[in-house]
């Protein structure tokens, strides 16, 4: 039987493995092109009976251009090998000493590394992200830092949530944004002091109605008159995410539990919206 630790897994991995995998293909184009430079500029050298080395500027720049690739080669197993290869013998000379043109030593190593990263990258699978989805994945915490200020323990659904959005992971999105919601529900219950022994959603949003709808102002206790705007916006903020959620999300018995994993964009992006405005309201605004 899957577990709930199970199925949490299930929505996480996808955005765990892509991280495993993750490279820029920039770095790769910008490598090739570079050395394919580099190689004519030897290849010609070597041609006319020069030593292409005596030209450290030209053997530097060869150097910053393996140096720069080989991070991004953890993937690719044998196109490190093969630049760290070009490293070694741009960085000791004894390893050319048994050519009698140095040069074609260069041209062979680097035209190895063309090859290998040539046949390494085709093996691979690329995802591609659109712009506006890169930007939730590359910075996955923006526009969250007042919330996980107040509450750090939300960190990780956020992170997880903005990252199954960009991979158009909607249910798994969805899922993260609710984690998040419930984490800080338990600070908005205390503060409500919700008697409850489970201050889930169904707890903390009966007492905002309690306060807010059903009973009247100068019946309130002091402290709740005092931030009493603040209650009003979080009762209307929370009826906001009650409609996102219609028929999307149960909140039977105090939990927030998923009942359909279909999600389109646009319903994902007004849950995270939704979901965000009620904990700034709560991270800016609830009294400590």
């Amino acid at each position: 039987m899957e577990t709930e630790e199970d199925n949490n897994w299930s929505l996480r991995k996808v955005v765990s493995l892509l991280e495993i995998l993750h490279a820029y293909v920039q770095a790769y184009t910008n490598a090739v092109d570079s050395l394919g430079l580099i190689l004519i500029f030897i290849q010609t050298e070597t041609e006319q009976g020069r030593d292409f080395r005596a030209n450290n500027v030209m053997l530097q720049r060869l150097r910053g251009h393996a140096t720069t690739l080989l991070p991004h080669c953890e993937h690719l197993p044998m196109t490190a090998i093969s630049v760290q290869k070009l490293i070694q013998m741009i960085d000791n000379p004894a390893v050319t000493a048994q050519w009698a043109q140095p040069g074609m030593a260069f041209l062979s190593s680097i035209r190895e590394v063309q090859t290998r990263i040539h046949d390494e990258l085709s093996i691979n699978l690329f995802f591609k992200l659109p712009p506006d989805k890169k930007l939730y994945f590359l910075f996955p915490l923006k526009n969250w830092e007042e919330i996980i200020a107040r509450f750090p323990e939300t960190v990780s659904n956020v992170e997880e949530m903005s990252k199954c959005f960009a991979l158009s992971r909607y249910a798994a999105s969805v899922f993260h944004s609710v984690r998040a919601i419930e984490s800080s529900l338990i600070h908005l219950g205390k503060f409500l002091d919700v008697k409850d022994p489970l201050s889930g959603w169904t707890a903390v949003t009966s007492r905002l109605d309690a306060l807010v709808v059903k009973t009247k102002y100068p019946d309130l206790e002091p402290r709740f008159q005092k931030c009493f705007p603040f209650l009003e916006q979080m009762q209307a903020v929370a009826q906001a995410l009650k409609s996102a959620w219609r028929n999307k999300i149960s909140h039977a018995q105090g939990s927030l539990v998923l009942m359909t994993t279909d999600f389109s964009p646009d319903i994902a992006e007004e849950i995270m919206i939704a979901s965000r405005a009620f904990m700034r309201r709560m991270a800016t605004e609830m009294p400590t």
